[in-house]
């Protein structure tokens, strides 16, 4: 795998092991879908996935952002991409049955 690949195609490729991908966000019912990047059909669950290629970590407040996002919508659950997550925010990730958080060293690895 390209370790200079853009997040989003690497997480694509990775992700694309659990489901089918969609881009087509009118599924989704709910509070605005603009920082969806597109869903994963498993079974006939809907699950969104946000990438967020920043150069920080990822903080708590984006984790409990996208949780009120899932819980407002008619989303199962959800996988955040990221470069890295602020050991509060994976923690707070752990505390939900609802997201999961993916770093690009773990997409790296098992590809």
């Amino acid at each position: 795998m390209d370790r200079d690949k853009p997040l989003i195609e690497l997480a694509l490729e990775y992700l694309k092991n659990f489901g089918n991908i969609t881009h087509n966000l009118s599924l989704i019912q709910g509070p605005p879908k603009h920082s969806i990047e597109f869903i994963i059909i498993i079974k006939e669950l809907l699950v969104g996935v946000w990438i967020l290629d920043w150069k920080r970590s990822v903080g708590t407040d984006k984790i409990i952002h996208i949780e009120r996002i899932i819980q407002r919508s008619n989303l199962s659950g959800g996988f955040v991409v990221a470069n890295n997550f602020s050991p509060n925010a994976r923690d707070l990730a752990n505390q939900t049955d609802t997201l999961e958080l993916i770093e690009k060293a773990e997409i790296l690895y098992h590809t």
